[in-house]
């Protein structure tokens, strides 16, 4: 019994050492960001020879609305220490303090655990400027050509002739009907299937996701159709940086920017952002349609 004892003074005495030697610290670029914001993380952990650092635990930080958004490579940086930098995104406002994180570790075979420093991040929400908002133009309108009722004119003698073509062959076979589908402008489409969208409630059931994902689907068929760039093929950097996007007015081209950016952060996190976002992206892409809705007088772009 006294040499069990011994024994178990022995490794504990020998365990200390090597624990009180190992520097767990994390620190960040900036601590203020606005909610869907990514900034880097930071990590350094430095200690005797042997030391191997494992995955770190964000269990802590993720419950407070803080989410790690790229893998964990720890890098060494000479014979005592690691270091790596990761993104991490906000999904909450407020002052948060954060708790320390948690790093188990091996030293020659011998498994411990150790803490960072306790960190702080001010998360601020996006502020709706009601005010920079132009009111709605009226549409202008072009006098009337011969050549606008043309298409009518010659649906009509076609339509005719089909009648006539059917009558003949009224006797031998029964034709299909013949059904002429007028294209629905893209702008009316995509308000039509705004409305459809609200009227689903999806984020007032929990389904965010699902929302979100509808939401961004319908923007990108818009700009599909109405700038003809393969928007929904395209990934949200590569629709922002397209020549006719950037002729847009700053501040639908800042809409855009968050209404895609966010919806992607929310898919990759699975996070709960505001709630407020949901109703306020679903104005501003009613909004982007609005003020993008091609003309009579306006050249197709």
């Amino acid at each position: 019994m006294h040499r069990f004892f011994l024994l178990i003074c022995f490794l504990l005495f020998v365990q200390a050492p090597l624990r009180s030697q190992v520097s767990f610290e994390c620190t960040v670029d900036s601590n203020q960001m606005l909610i869907g914001d990514q900034r880097v993380l930071h990590l350094r952990v430095s200690g005797p020879s042997g030391l191997q650092p494992d995955t770190v635990n964000f269990d802590a930080w993720k419950k407070m609305g803080i989410e790690p958004i790229s893998d964990q490579i720890w890098k060494s940086e000479g014979a005592d220490g690691f270091q790596q930098m990761m993104k991490i995104a906000a999904f909450d406002t407020g002052y948060i303090k954060l708790p320390p994180l948690r790093l188990p570790y091996q030293i020659n075979g011998h498994l411990d655990t150790t803490f960072s420093n306790d960190l702080v991040l001010e998360v601020q929400g996006i502020m709706v400027d009601s005010t920079g908002l132009a009111p709605i133009k009226p549409i202008l309108r072009e006098p009337y050509k011969f050549r606008d009722a043309l298409p009518y004119v010659v649906a009509l003698l076609l339509g005719l002739a089909i009648i006539g073509f059917i009558f003949l062959r009224k006797k031998k076979a029964e034709p299909e009907p013949v059904i002429v589908e007028i294209p629905i402008p893209p702008d009316e489409q995509a308000l039509g299937d705004l409305e459809k969208l609200r009227a689903k409630k999806l984020w007032q059931s929990g389904k965010i996701k699902e929302y979100q994902s509808e939401l961004t689907h319908i923007i990108r068929a818009y700009i599909e159709a109405r700038y003809h760039i393969p928007a929904l093929e395209s990934t949200t950097s590569e629709i922002l940086d397209s020549s006719t996007i950037k002729l847009l007015d700053d501040r639908l081209k800042q809409d855009l920017d968050q209404i895609l950016n966010i919806a992607d952060l929310i898919k990759f996190a699975k996070a709960q952002p505001d709630i407020g976002i949901h109703e306020e992206f679903m104005q501003k892409a009613d909004q982007f349609v609005r003020h993008t809705r091609e003309t009579k007088s306006e050249p197709d772009v």
